[in-house]
């Protein structure tokens, strides 16, 4: 088989966009993946778009916010190509404010959006529940009013992710395991021989940092941190994402209403256990119509955390690139790091810049 321009190492939801990407560049593209695609954390049910809070901006912050603007677009782009649905909707979210603490650190944020966010979206403080979440947030849970933005949106992982390995499907080969890579040409070793190609992009989830640290030891110190998350079963068309301290309520459709997560930096075994009926628990205290809503679905994996706060992209040897560490924000920034890698291997100019602290060279 002729060696491809690219030679993408795992098919979560960047090493998919990055295919893509690069093939809407004029690239030859291969994809393999140990397992079967989405089989790590990109497989969850959570699914929530959201932005990073308008205080402390900085590039990371702009980059996200950027690309969840563009992000409607790929999708609609994907969804035409493929004939199938990503499960997204720009729903905007609500966060209970249950202490005064919470509503004065609301009301710095609200202050700030403006400056950076401009008119692309509100974030603003509501002081009742509106009526499309009505009997959706308990009343103690928002004692002090409610953040709303209307940037934040949900998408269906497993269905985003269906719609790219459809389009992908004759660039993608499972079940092959990369065990090296090469620190001096673009090659990698494989349970099935050696395989090379104009440019080696590592998108291998948590698996990336033992790859990627052998050429740069310092992505070694990256980690898999397991989360946990569920699906009820609820109707729940027209709701907002809920957010409050950590935990996501997400109305899905089709009687699916998934809440999570966890982030576990310790743990024994991928697999959901009691600290998930906690999430569970937690979901109904503050959302009164999950309370006798059944379990559908129960769910475990690992994210990719990078060795510091932000997300791992670039070249680390010749043609050989790392892109890595979206950790809870991979789905909202995967096409526009697709696009940037694509950029940096042709030389062009990526859409959405990445920012300089994404680099793997970057102090972290």
């Amino acid at each position: 088989m002729q060696s491809p321009d690219v030679l993408i190492v795992g098919a979560g939801i960047f090493g998919l966009s990055v295919a893509w990407s690069c093939r809407q560049a004029g690239l030859s593209v291969r994809v393999l993946e140990a397992g079967r695609v989405g089989r790590g954390a990109s497989g969850g049910v959570v699914g929530a778009l959201a932005p990073h809070a308008p205080t402390r901006w900085r590039p990371m912050k702009a980059f996200q916010f950027d690309a969840l603007l563009g992000l409607s677009s790929r999708i609609e782009k994907l969804e035409a190509e493929s004939g199938l649905s990503a499960g997204y909707a720009r729903t905007g979210r609500l966060s209970p404010l249950p202490d005064e603490a919470a509503r004065l650190r609301a009301e710095t944020e609200a202050a700030a959006a403006p400056a950076v966010w401009g008119k692309a979206a509100r974030f603003e403080v509501i002081d009742t529940v509106p009526a499309e979440a009505e009997g959706w947030i308990a009343p103690d849970a928002a004692t002090h009013g409610l953040i709303r933005d209307t940037l934040t949106a949900r998408v269906d992982p497993r269905a985003y992710l269906g719609t790219l390995a459809t389009v992908l499907a004759d660039t993608m080969e499972e079940e092959t395991k990369v065990i090296e890579v090469s620190p001096t040409e673009p090659a990698v070793t494989t349970t099935r021989g050696t395989l090379s190609a104009g440019a080696i992009v590592l998108t291998a989830g948590a698996g990336t940092w033992l790859l990627a640290g052998a050429i740069v030891p310092d992505l070694a110190g990256g980690r898999a941190v397991k989360g946990q998350a569920a699906v009820l079963g609820a109707a729940a068309d027209g709701l907002p994402v809920i957010w409050q301290r950590g935990l996501y309520i997400i109305p899905h459709g089709r009687g699916r209403v998934a809440v999570g997560s966890t982030s576990e930096k310790e743990f024994t075994y991928i697999r959901p256990d009691a600290l998930l009926d906690d999430v569970v628990a937690r979901a109904r205290a503050v959302a009164p119509r999950l309370r006798e809503a059944p379990v559908m679905e129960r769910w475990a994996g690992v994210r990719p955390k990078p060795p510091g706060r932000e997300p791992v992209v670039g070249e680390i040897a010749p043609g050989v690139w790392v892109a890595s560490g979206g950790f809870k924000i991979g789905f909202g920034i995967a096409h526009a790091i697709g696009d940037a890698v694509a950029a940096g291997i042709t030389g062009g100019t990526a859409p959405i810049p990445l920012p300089d602290t994404f680099a793997p060279s970057a102090d972290k």
